[in-house]
């Protein structure tokens, strides 16, 4: 995985944990790619750092702290202690403007993946990994779009390591060896196509036939031609 580590981010933070149970899905509602800026340095009603992590859209994530951060808010989540989760938990705030619509492939598999590396280290399997809006009783709704419900099975997967979804990064190696590996035949199968069934018959259907042979195609004149030796051969008999 891609990571960028922030200056300072082992010695950033309100305090030390009391223990690490889990990762809570954020997302920033801002979108651009200085909203690590804020989750770094806070807002002016709330001190930074607000996350331990920013997840950038190309899939790369920003170590921004070590320490606790502001970023649950109240709620609660089984096994959590209610109204206290920023000192029992990571948080992931995943840059994106909050209405569900631009989350990127590169962004959703390094987010699941992420989850499953920190679950992996402290013990814990995928139900305790929950969005803000699943945790929160403040009405939150990050992060927007996302099946939480696939998000963990997709979780628990790469933290099993058994049947776990192809990363991006392969997705995207596959269909580039598909069109580098397909594209010229699919267009040598269509210059066949044309030289069998006459000119610009590069689709299916299409029998024009060649204007040198009579708006023949090959396999027509090929036929007239045989029709013609076998007269010939007749007559000379």
């Amino acid at each position: 995985m891609r990571v960028i580590e922030h200056e300072g981010w082992r010695g950033r933070g309100h305090d030390d944990f009391r223990d690490i149970r889990g990762v809570i899905c954020h997302h920033t509602a801002g979108g651009g790619s200085q909203d690590w800026r804020i989750v770094q340095f806070g807002r002016p009603d709330l001190k930074g750092p607000l996350a331990q992590l920013v997840l950038e859209r190309d899939g790369t994530f920003r170590v921004i702290a070590v320490g606790v951060c502001w970023h649950a808010g109240r709620g609660s989540w089984d096994g959590w202690p209610t109204d206290n989760a920023n000192y029992h938990t990571i948080g992931i705030e995943a840059v994106s403007r909050g209405d569900g619509s631009d989350w990127t492939p590169e962004q959703l598999d390094a987010y699941k993946r992420g989850c499953a590396a920190i679950l992996r280290r402290i013990g814990r399997d995928a139900s305790d990994c929950a969005a803000h809006r699943e945790y929160s009783s403040e009405g939150k709704i990050d992060p927007a779009g996302i099946d939480m419900g696939a998000f963990r099975r997709d979780v628990q997967a790469f933290i099993d390591r058994e049947d776990a979804p192809l990363s991006a990064a392969e997705v995207k190696h596959i269909e580039d060896f598909i069109v580098g590996y397909v594209g010229p035949i699919g267009s040598d199968v269509k210059d066949i196509r044309e030289q069998l069934a006459g000119e610009g018959a590069r689709d299916a259907g299409e029998y024009p036939g060649w204007k040198q042979l009579g708006d023949k195609t090959m396999v027509d004149a090929l036929a007239e031609v045989l029709r013609r030796l076998d007269a010939l051969e007749k007559h000379a008999a």
